[in-house]
């Protein structure tokens, strides 16, 4: 009988390429699994600008390529020519090659003496922040360094062999906070797991660490003249709805400002006319916001402004943005801008929740623009997401009064009880103006309803993965979650059979896979459905939103957070959420893509939940974030109504200008 002799897989190259700079060696491997903890042991740390693993010189290739061999066994590595691409590799060094993307940066701190110091990590950087005895702030992810700037740089120069055309030195100066400690998690989510494994930190050993963020010393918050007449020449130029011109006007008469309407009242309307108008003839003006909504901004912008030029950080020259009178830059972009000496007028933040990380270099880089820009214009919907806190880094960055606090007495004062909410309310209410979408003539209701769902198979291998100790929790919170999704599938079948003909559905998932999942199993039942993921490009998006509003025989809408921002979707009237998000915010972006301007029917919001599931549990979670927003943004409004006059309506009289006056603590 024949045998047939068994074929060994083809051995895969090791390193595809190998790099140095006379310091350091960086190497681009093939596809591994789990690479980080072998590369770690031997030394070596991921370098994310070149997506290599970087050792430190002189570097030994044989000794190197036994310990990948050893390292991983299963992966049939050809690690025969390793050795001499090391040897050339150092033998020809590329300068700068890595320093040059490390992004340092020196800020000069309010504490006379001190300056931050960050950028990318790398072993040489840390040699040098240790030897100007410098201590490490996590949440700022910053060096505190005693020291002068001459000082910094020849550290770096000497240590770090660092090109000095690399380092970026600030002249505005920051505020580097400590905080009390780190803000707890209000996510009453409990499953049993094994316990997490933490990896390296910024490498400071056993030296002292901080717990700083950077946070910007922002001008005062004023409040301006308004000029009424040009306001109402440009409600009726610019085709403003009759609740726009206040929300423009909010804007005019301050400094600052921060308009949280309710999503589809036409937030960006009413900030590029405040934009444009208060920039002047001639002034230029800054859009962030996330990178999905850039073409949604330059569209506004040329819908109003036909003649403006736009650009946009990224995709134009930086060389080519001063000829702009708008420029629009996704928040991972705003630190080019810092660098750039392009002068701006109004500085516009459209989904500003985003900045509410300390951590965050955007909310940092945003915090260094806002020093230098005289009017910061704030949008969102959501200026609470989880806890009141969130609202202290938009605050500062307005410049209001309470934002100037440390953030241990704005915790103590404004978070924490229904007493603290209410005062936070009454302190941010002449700053913040929202409306519902009561001010819309002939929208529907919204009504919620929660549906419990008892599904005909699945639960065992839910119970199993509950179970499996092996997982930490967050991992298995996910798969529990994906789970319970695809679970559900039949009951939404059910759902849209048992509708009318001329209905229409959103299915909001929190997982690409679900949505693979449900797309194929719609299909098979004869439902015509289109999706949309964030992998899809621009164009395939407009095609699935095209393809739902306009086709009658598209009734299901499937998506993931994706889906949530951006786009209107009113031919649905009902929305169904497959697992809910993790805060109410997110859970009225998803609403509200069907609930906005242009719907003319009630939507109703279904929201299956299987019992004895963690279901239940972030159904509770989203009631207790539901109350803390509720308490501090919908005081605030009651407040701004009782303290703030009526806006005018078209025809009223014009009201006297606002005198000038610095706003002073509430």
């Amino acid at each position: 009988m024949y045998v047939p002799t068994p074929i060994a897989p083809a051995r895969r190259k090791a390193v595809l390429r190998a790099v140095s700079d006379g310091r350091r060696l960086g190497i681009a491997t093939t596809a591994l699994e789990s690479p980080a903890g072998a590369f770690r042991a031997l030394n070596s740390h991921w370098f994310a600008p070149r997506r290599q693993w970087v050792f430190r010189c002189p570097l030994d290739g044989q000794r190197l390529a036994r310990q990948l061999a050893d390292a991983f066994p299963t992966a049939y590595l050809d690690l025969d020519d390793l050795p001499a691409v090391i040897e050339g590799a150092q033998a020809t060094p590329t300068p700068d090659y890595f320093t040059e993307m490390l992004d340092l940066q020196i800020i000069p701190l309010d504490q006379p003496g001190h300056h931050a110091v960050s950028g990318a990590y790398d072993s040489y950087f840390i040699d040098a922040m240790r030897a100007l005895r410098g201590r490490f702030h996590k949440y700022a992810q910053a060096w505190d360094v005693a020291g002068s700037v001459a000082q910094i740089l020849d550290a770096l120069q000497r240590i770090a062999g660092v090109d000095l055309l690399h380092v970026f030195v600030h002249e505005h100066v920051m505020h580097l906070e400590d905080l009390v400690s780190k803000p707890k998690a209000e996510m009453p989510i409990s499953v049993p797991g094994a316990a997490p494994v933490f990896g390296d930190g910024a490498g400071v050993g056993d030296e002292e660490e901080g717990s700083g963020f950077l946070s910007s010393c922002a001008r005062p918050l004023e409040h301006l003249p308004v000029d009424e007449a040009m306001l109402a020449r440009a409600a009726i130029d610019f085709g403003l709805m009759d609740h726009q011109p206040a929300g423009v006007r909010h804007f005019l008469a301050r400094s600052s400002a921060l308009l949280a309407d309710d999503m589809g009242l036409g937030k960006t309307r009413q900030a590029v006319v405040a934009s444009r108008l208060a920039a002047g003839e001639h002034g230029r003006i800054l859009v962030t916001c996330p990178a999905s909504l850039r073409i949604n901004w330059e569209r506004e912008i040329h819908m109003v402004f036909p003649n403006d030029v736009v650009g946009m950080v990224g995709d134009d020259r930086m060389s080519t943005l001063p000829a702009c009178r708008w420029v629009i830059a996704n928040f991972e972009r705003l630190g080019g801008l810092v660098r750039a000496s392009i002068e701006f007028e109004v500085f516009t933040v459209d989904e500003a929740h985003n900045l509410k990380e300390h951590n965050a270099g955007r909310t940092r880089n945003a915090f260094l623009l806002a020093e230098r820009i005289p009017r910061r214009f704030l949008l969102t919907g959501t200026p609470i997401l989880n806890r009141e806190i969130e609202m202290h880094t938009l605050l500062r960055l307005s410049g209001h009064p309470i934002g100037m606090l440390e953030l241990r007495e704005f915790r103590k004062a404004y978070s924490g009880g229904p007493a603290q909410r209410q005062a936070l309310a009454e302190a941010v209410a002449d700053w913040m103006l929202r409306r519902s979408k009561k001010v819309l003539k002939g929208l529907g209701k919204k009504t919620h309803q929660v549906r419990y769902v008892t599904p005909a198979e699945g639960l065992d291998e839910y119970q199993r993965i509950l179970a499996d100790m092996s997982l930490p929790v967050m991992p298995k919170i996910t798969k529990l979650r994906q789970h319970l999704e695809i679970i559900k599938t039949d009951f939404l079948i059910e759902t849209v059979q048992s509708l009318q003909a001329d209905d229409k559905v959103i299915i909001f998932c929190e997982f690409m896979p679900t949505v693979d999942f449900m797309k194929e199993s719609f299909k098979n039942a004869g439902i015509d459905c289109v999706t949309l993921v964030g992998s899809d490009n621009g164009s395939s998006r407009q095609r699935a939103v095209d393809a739902f509003q306009q086709n009658p025989a598209v009734r299901v809408f499937i998506g993931t957070s994706a889906a949530a921002v951006g786009i209107t979707l009113t031919a649905a009237n009902y929305v169904i959420l497959a697992s809910q998000p993790w805060t109410p915010a997110m859970q009225r972006q998803r609403e509200d893509r069907a609930y906005r301007n242009g719907q003319t029917r009630d939507v109703f919001v279904i929201i299956p939940v299987i019992p004895g599931t963690i279901d239940e549990q972030v159904l509770a979670l989203l009631g207790s974030k539901t109350e803390i927003e509720e308490s501090v943004v919908e005081n605030a409004v009651r407040a701004h109504l009782a303290r703030c006059p009526p806006a005018p309506r078209r025809g009223d009289p014009p009201l006297p200008s606002t005198p000038v006056s610095r706003m002073s603590s509430h």
